[in-house]
């Protein structure tokens, strides 16, 4: 069985993939990794090939996989198409793969995920769930709730398996779901759009952590407790809560832009410092952390429902 790893990245994440990738490879040191080009800026990028053995996976369909993307966009996210390009993976390279973004570490073994489709009997394995993120509350979001569908999970990374989709299968798909746009996020396109497929086929998903026990449900950095490593291995330690001494697989930053007070970037540098040269790591620290001293006071500003409604008020004036 032909198995690896899919992720998307260009010149624009390249601080976070070098992160990825590290983290990458500590972790799956032999197994495959195949990057798809988010872009045409991937200049940079592309001079890490063979420091990280990842090999590269351009695709005709790309163009018509952006055209859905067009399609679904309402003028909130210029580079929306592109993230539509990742769904090529179902007919790449590999017969069961996983699909990751760039913004986030890998702290485990991924090959278990993998091997859990055809040990299970899914076509497709996830991690985190929003609903709120892939659909708007109304009718479609009813039924297929009736229908014990309509998880709302994150396209950022998943598991499957080849031919599950078919590029002809996601154009009548698009038509289909353009009929009910307004039912669906109108910002995360491609992610609403990848739920809706797989309500619509419909596809034997589940999440990663229901299916194969003892992880964490939520591998999004702004989640509660504290991440522990013990025997090479990392968990949640959070007494009283759902995920305690849960392990965690991926630490991923999606809606987060890098920066000092980013949540877990402790994980991030730990992953990033080692690329840089040893006599500049103290002084990126010391940045870090003033940075973090200057922005934090901002941060708390902005979180507080006074201030925050007030900047609001005074955006949305008409003058």
């Amino acid at each position: 069985m032909n198995i690896g790893v899919y992720f998307s990245a260009n010149d624009v994440v390249y601080d976070w993939a070098i992160a990825f990738l590290n983290s990458y490879r500590t972790f799956n040191p032999d197994l495959r990794l195949i990057l798809i080009p988010f872009n045409d800026e991937c200049d940079r990028l592309l001079k890490l090939q063979d420091t990280y053995n990842f090999e590269i996976y351009e695709d005709p369909s790309f163009a018509r996989l952006e055209a859905i993307g067009q399609a679904f966009e309402l003028g909130h996210t210029p580079t929306g198409p592109y993230w539509f390009r990742r769904y090529a993976a179902f007919w790449g390279k590999c017969d069961r793969f996983m699909y990751l973004d760039a913004r986030q570490v890998v702290l485990a073994d991924l090959k278990p995920v993998i091997q859990a489709l055809g040990d299970y009997n899914f076509d497709l394995l996830h991690f985190d769930c929003a609903i709120n993120q892939v659909y708007e509350p109304g009718e479609l979001r009813r039924e297929l709730l009736r229908q014990g569908k309509a998880r709302g999970f994150n396209s950022g990374r998943w598991a499957s398996q080849k031919s599950l989709f078919t590029l002809e299968e996601f154009e009548r798909f698009a038509n289909d779901a353009l009929k009910v746009r307004e039912q669906l996020n109108p910002r995360n396109t491609d992610q609403a759009f990848i739920n809706y497929c797989c309500d619509m086929k419909p596809v034997r998903y589940g999440h990663v952590a229901e299916v194969l026990g003892g992880i964490c449900q939520n591998s999004w950095a702004r989640q509660s407790g504290y991440i522990y490593k013990s025997q090479n291995s990392y968990f949640v330690w959070d007494y009283g809560g759902l995920d305690h001494k849960k392990r965690v697989l991926i630490i991923h930053w999606a809606g987060f832009s890098l920066n000092a007070i980013m949540p877990q970037r402790k994980f991030f540098n730990k992953f990033f410092l080692p690329s840089k040269p040893k006599a500049s790591i103290p002084l990126l620290q010391i940045t870090d952390l003033a940075k973090f001293s200057l922005i934090r006071p901002f941060f708390v500003l902005k979180r507080s429902r006074i201030i925050n409604g007030l900047y609001h008020r005074i955006k949305n004036l008409k003058i």
